[in-house]
């Protein structure tokens, strides 16, 4: 029978040293290195980091209320085009209320109803160079056309669009009308006589090209279409012809989705993004290739809160940008103040 090996108390405490594993500076090394993953890992989920864009308040009007010359749940606005006059959506009264930028009243259109200049949920709105106003008439179904003194002139789509609650229209440069209708989650391209350019796009997704209840529209100077898709939090970039070019993930409806969020665009190519579920603007530069975030208007140069649920908003021809305050029934002006 063989003899069993002598194992000596010095090699017994090596093999026990072995079999221990990881000791007291391993475990330290991992922690700091999974301390180390949390914070790469959370600085990417956060993105890039928020930059405050300090605004001057200009100007503050408006009296709350449904008749003519009062706001009562304001939402779209909109330039005369020679940066005159400015036109206001009252929703609950249903009225187009056109002011003088000081907020002085001129006159107003409307009223509830389904007959013609007349509303059921009026939205979003916009002018053309010769100076007819559109109006997105959401429960109507339709896009009303009237002249700068409000006579009725036609309307586009209604039910043989296949509208539902469109919220929002908008025209470019060469009277091209996007309608944004926020139902069916679908674009639709009109000329400026109401006639069909096309085939709507979009549709109920998350692809690049789909939406979740599309909203507000803006073109830069090359002609390209910013679109609001709010539900998918993000901004989307189309060609002149409603090609999908790209995406940008809006990080402010990440944190508190906003209610029909409008945009606007300055003379800089700058887009400006209405956030009312954290009281902000967000400023990106769209002339890189890929929206490129600016920072966010939130506080005045007093460090004071501007917002108060803002929601429509307009760029006059000096980039200062005037918003509809929706709970305070309030047009405000302000001035950004950029970084040199």
């Amino acid at each position: 029978m063989a003899k069993k090996k002598k194992v000596s108390k010095k090699t017994k405490t090596k093999s026990r040293k072995k079999k221990g594993g990881i000791g007291s500076l391993g475990v330290l090394i991992i922690a700091i290195a999974v301390i180390a993953a949390v914070i790469v890992l959370s600085k990417l989920k956060a993105g890039e980091p928020v930059k405050y864009i300090k605004a001057e308040k200009l100007n503050e009007w408006g009296i709350a209320g449904e008749k003519k010359g009062q706001l009562s749940s304001p939402r779209g606005i909109a330039f005369s085009p020679d940066g005159q006059f400015i036109y206001v959506c009252s929703l609950n009264s249903a009225m187009i209320n056109k002011f003088k930028l000081d907020g002085s009243f001129v006159y107003a259109w409307g009223g509830k109803g389904k007959e013609k200049g007349q509303f059921n949920e009026p939205s979003g709105m916009c002018s053309d160079k010769d100076g007819n106003i559109y109006v997105a008439d959401a429960w109507n179904g339709r896009i009303q056309k009237f002249d700068a003194k409000g006579n009725y002139l036609l309307e586009i789509g209604g039910t043989k669009a296949g509208f539902y609650s469109p919220r929002n229209v908008a025209v470019d440069a060469g009277g091209m009308v996007i309608v944004a209708d926020t139902g069916t989650s679908r674009l639709h391209k009109f000329d400026a006589e109401g006639n069909r350019i096309g085939n709507p796009v979009g549709g109920q997704g998350r692809s690049i090209g789909k939406f979740n209840e599309v909203f507000g529209v803006a073109f830069d100077s090359k002609g390209k279409v910013y679109v609001a898709d709010p539900g998918n939090r993000r901004i989307q970039v189309f060609s002149a012809g409603l090609q999908p070019l790209s995406q940008k993930n809006v990080k402010a409806w990440s944190q508190a989705l906003p209610l029909w969020p409008m945009l606007a665009m300055d003379s800089r190519d700058y887009l400006y993004v209405v956030s009312n579920g954290t009281q902000e603007i967000v400023v990106y530069d769209t002339k890189q290739k890929e929206l490129k975030y600016v920072g966010t208007i939130r506080n005045d140069t007093k460090d004071k809160p501007l917002f108060a649920n803002p929601l429509g908003i307009a760029i006059d021809k000096s980039d200062n940008i005037y918003v509809t305050e929706l709970s305070r029934n309030k047009v405000i002006t302000l001035k950004p103040v950029f970084e040199q």
